[in-house]
């Protein structure tokens, strides 16, 4: 799991303590969790957090003074829509924000989300609404156009925090990413993948099929009478890639706006699984594109629903 689960010890800040590096939006999401069980991949995460305060105990004595807390860097650059919105993933960040708030309160000294995006936007608007004030005070969130690097550099020194993140560190041969010690994150093989992970939907017997002709689109409304509620979907084609888009409409007189902008999605391996929190009351419209192909017709097998906030079981972890 080491080569493949993004995380990176980078050092130790000005005051001594811990930081930890998260290269989130190049992680290979559905590989690591078709390799792993979530129960597995949240124990590697516990194991990190360990280590991060072993690290702090080893500075308090080096230093003769307390080291108790750390300090996270995610980069959220390349971040896609699949990732953003893959259902195992945002139900383990639900888990494992709360599982570290609940036990680990006063061991985070400041979190830095870096390079985010429209699609930052929508996981942090999950995940944000399990975390206590006292961390959601310790976030600091930059676009790429933000002066993140400036900020990174007035808590930790240049010769410790890595050149792509804004430092003068380098390997030996004067590679700016440190790749000896913050390895490229990278695609999980195939042949790693569990078994069970094959496509499984179309056998369902509360899936809806239909077949979205060449040059056409095929919508689902749902409608979303309680804030908070959360649409989830699961989808795959026989063969080849579909568009997927979610579309918004307050009220029935109103413009319908473009929520979730068109994705083309290839489920050759696996359904495809995501959930996206409602904060507002209107219709959800679930776009499948197909309108960009000439010449094939997708067959499609979906799932889709809508969970009221006191029915929403996000952390069902297994």
């Amino acid at each position: 799991m080491l080569k493949y689960v993004p995380f990176h010890f980078v050092g130790y800040d000005k005051d001594g303590n811990p930081v930890l590096y998260i290269d989130f939006g190049n992680a290979d999401i559905k590989g690591i969790f078709n390799s792993v069980k979530v129960v597995e991949f949240c124990s590697y995460c516990i194991y990190t957090l360990q280590g991060l305060m072993e690290r702090c105990r080893e500075q308090t004595q080096k230093l003769g003074k307390p080291i108790t807390v750390a300090s996270f860097i995610f980069n959220f650059e390349n971040l896609t829509f699949a990732n953003a919105t893959n259902k195992k993933m945002l139900e383990t960040l639900l888990f494992f924000a709360k599982m570290m708030q609940d036990n680990y309160p006063e061991r985070i000294k400041s979190i830095y989300f870096i390079n985010t995006s429209f699609y930052f936007s929508l996981l942090f608007n999950v995940v944000k609404h399990v975390l206590a004030s006292v961390v959601l005070s310790k976030i600091r969130c930059y676009s790429p156009n933000d002066d993140w690097k400036g900020a990174l550099l007035e808590k930790i020194d240049a010769d410790v925090l890595p050149a792509f993140l804004g430092g003068t560190r380098t390997d030996p041969d004067g590679n700016p990413m440190c790749t000896l010690t913050i390895l490229p994150t990278r695609k999980v093989p195939e042949s790693l993948y569990m078994a069970n992970s094959a496509k499984k939907l179309s056998r369902s017997k509360d899936v809806r099929k239909v077949t979205v002709t060449r040059l056409s689109k095929e919508t689902c409304s749902y409608e979303v009478t309680e804030p908070g509620s959360y649409l989830e979907w699961e989808f795959e084609t026989k063969n080849k890639d579909i568009g997927f888009s979610i579309l918004y409409k307050p009220t029935k007189d109103s413009k319908t706006s473009e929520l979730l902008p068109k994705q083309r999605i290839d489920t050759c391996y696996e359904p495809e699984k995501g959930f996206l929190r409602c904060d507002k009351p209107g219709t959800y419209i679930c776009v499948f594109d197909n309108s960009y192909s000439w010449f094939y017709s997708k067959e499609l097998y979906f799932r889709i629903q809508v969970t009221p906030p006191r029915e929403a079981d996000i952390f069902n972890i297994s």
